[in-house]
This record gives structure tokens, sequence and C-alpha cells, in this order.
């Protein structure tokens, strides 16, 4: 059997091969390497087929520097993102114009300058390791929510009377839920610690809506009981009150959602008595606003606002603007009136294209206020709203107010 063997080039060859291409061979230095690219002759070269060329970032290159761990995660979809300590990036392959040559062994200028440049010429061959024709460009991404919140509804905690009907395999520790979901673990857990995820037995669960609307509720009834200002709250005493009802993590993570601690807490410290904090207003109205219109996703305006305002606890007033990211207020021709129809930004898919489409669909202009709850979770620390509205959306004035509409809408 014949064997391929490559053929190399002499000194001789190369200095006339300068000569017919009317170069001198004074003006160049005394040292010529050859390329050769027969790859599929050497079996070692087999290796070099799973070498892939990323571009990276400041912030990936000093992961890189410093040691630290990056790593690929592909969920279900075959969509894959590359995970740094902190941050989330896309992974998508690109093609590149030109061919880039991976040779390990080729010296460069510096390098030849050292050897010397005395005596005859010196021929070097060396093998290309790899060509390039694509890329695999990272782009920084925040985490996608959904599946996050898709894989721990299933095990969402309902209350203590319910505990029993949970299927303990359908449940997620830290190994197995940063395994399972597509976000850097500093993310993972800022996220958690956002959308009422706590640990319980070493199992991460999420709270369900029905059940953190009673506890909330059951927390505001106290309050009124006692006829504390909503920026006088004993968080203390309110558990005692609730114990047998709130389990402890729940409480807090619950209760700490919804208050920040009162400017007149300082001088109830000051006399030994319990820090004191004050409501959300715009946080408890949203949370009953959800409780409305999960029961009727359509309503007369009027109607719900009234009802809404009769659900509220007193000194926490809704307000129109305070329904951003969970309904949209629209008029109804037919009927005549205003209405409030339920659009939670959950609803909404998680690519950016795809949700401005969803969004124009639902009304055909937004001012900044109205839209930005829909999009903010979709920024990135490179591209924030209004960034995302000047690449996604067309602006434009009426009396006075800015809107924004499809891009290519009429």
């Amino acid at each position: 059997m014949a064997v391929n063997k490559r053929y190399n080039r002499s000194a001789e060859e190369i200095e006339e091969t300068l000569k017919l291409a009317g170069i001198s061979p004074n003006k160049l230095m005394k040292s010529t390497q050859v390329l050769y690219s027969n790859l599929k002759q050497r079996p070692e070269a087999d290796k070099n087929r799973k070498l892939m060329l990323v571009e990276m970032d400041q912030h990936l290159v000093s992961c890189v520097e410093e040691s630290q761990e990056l790593c690929f995660k592909s969920v279900g979809d075959g969509h894959i993102v590359l995970c740094s300590n902190t941050r989330t990036y896309e992974v998508k392959e690109a093609e590149m114009s030109n061919s880039l040559v991976l040779v390990p062994d080729l010296k460069l200028s510096e390098e030849i300058k050292k050897i010397g440049n005395e005596g005859e010429r010196k021929v070097q061959s060396i093998d290309i390791e790899k060509i390039f024709h694509t890329y695999y460009e990272l782009r920084e991404t925040r985490p996608k929510l959904g599946h996050l919140l898709s894989i721990l509804s299933s095990s969402s905690f309902k209350g203590v009377e319910y505990e029993r009907q949970i299927d303990k395999s359908s449940l997620y520790n830290w190994e197995k839920l940063r395994e399972n979901v597509q976000m850097s673990d500093g993310e993972l857990r800022s996220t958690l610690s956002e959308n009422l995820v706590t640990e319980i037995d070493g199992y991460y669960r999420l709270i369900a809506f029905e059940y953190e609307a009673r506890a909330l509720t059951l927390m505001l009834d106290f309050m009124e009981e006692n006829s504390w200002p909503p920026d006088e709250v004993d968080k203390e005493e309110t558990f005692k009150a609730l114990e047998e009802l709130i389990p402890r993590p729940i409480f807090d993570l619950i209760f700490d959602k919804y208050t920040t601690k009162s400017a007149k807490s300082e001088m109830q410290e000051s006399t030994g008595g319990h820090p004191l904090y004050a409501y959300n207003e715009e946080k408890v109205c949203q949370l009953l606003a959800k409780v409305l219109l999960a029961a009727s996703p359509r309503n007369t305006y009027d109607k719900f606002m009234e009802a809404w305002k009769i659900g509220a606890p007193e000194h926490l007033r809704p307000k129109e603007k305070y329904l951003n990211g969970l309904a949209v207020v629209e008029y109804n021709k037919e009927k005549g009136k205003k209405e409030v129809v339920a659009f939670p930004e959950s609803s909404l898919s998680e690519d950016i294209q795809e949700r401005f489409r969803q969004l124009f669909q639902v009304k055909n202009k937004w001012t900044v206020d109205e839209i930005a709850p829909y999009i903010s979770r979709l920024t990135t620390k490179g591209s924030n709203v209004t960034a995302l509205l000047t690449k996604y959306a067309r602006p434009s004035t009426m009396n006075g107010v800015k809107y924004y509409s499809s891009k290519h809408g009429k």
C-alpha cells in the first residue's frame, strides 16, 4: 500500500522561489518556517477536532487567568450557555470571513532575531494544528426565569397541610438545581431570593402564590387588628401571632419582600423595643391586584378600582400605575367602557424580539413607565431599557407624551 509522505522544501528551493518572486534573499532573515496542513495524515490530529475558538470579554479572560471555574450548560432544547461564578453568556456559532490557523510552535520576529542571521538559511517544518472557519461568540444575557419557576412549581409550598402530598423525587437541592438551570451560581442565588424561593430541609421550594397571598393577608389583618400604621409594624409580634400558621423561614421571606425598615425604627430600638417596619405600598397593592385578576382576568375599570381600594388596608392606596407589569387598561368599544385586563409579565416569551411582538399585539402604543416592567428583566449591563426600546421599538410623541410602538408597524 502506498504511503503519502510529506514533501519537505529545501533551502535551495526556498532561495529559488524568492528570486522568482523578485524578492532579494538578503533582505530577509535566514530563518524560514514552512507550514504544513496535512492534518488527515496525522492520527494525533484527531484530538484537535475538539478544539474550539471562543471570543471572550475581559471578565471571562480574568476568570481564565485567575483559574476560576467556567462551565457550559445545556438543558433540554440544546441551547447552550457559558457560566462564570457571576455571569451567564449565550453561546452562538459564527462564521469568519478569513480562516484562522492555529500553529503552536511558530516563532515570531523577536524569537527569530535571537536565533541570529548568520550562515546558511535554516528551514524548519511546522505542522498546523487546526484551521478555524468558525468561532463561538459569547453574549452576556440575563438568566431565563421561566425555566427555574417551571421546574420548582410542581413542588411549590402550599402550606404545611399539603406537605404529605409532595413527591420527594421532584424536590431540588442545590446541586440538582444548578445542574438543571442555565445561569451562574451568583445569579441563581440572587434569583431565588427575589422570587420567593426558600430552603426547607435542604431543598429549594417556591412559595405558591395562593399561600403567599394568604400569608400576607394574615400579616395585614394583624396590623389592622392592632391599629398599627403601615410604617410602625412590629415583625416579632406579628410572627408570634402567626407562628402556628406560617413557618419561620417562609414568614421571613414574605415579610422581607413586602416591608422595609421604618424611619421610626431608631426611636423604638433606643427604648429597648423591637425594630419597626413599613409595608411597601406598591408591592402590597400589586399582590392584592393579582388576587383580583386571578379571580377575574377581565374587569370593568371602575368596579375593579373600587374592589381594589376596599381590599387594601387603610393608608395603603391602590394606584393605576401599580398595574404596570400585571395588567393593561384598555377601552372596550363595544361596551363603551374602560377595562382592566390581566396581562402578567411572566406570561411573555423569554425571547426579546418575540416579547416585543406580543406587547404590541396587545397594545399599539406604550409609555416608558407602562412598558418598562415588561422588558426590564431582559436588560443586561450593556443594554438597559432605553437601549432595548431604541433597538426594538419606534418612538413618537403625542400631546407632549412619548410613546413607543412597533418598529415595523404602521
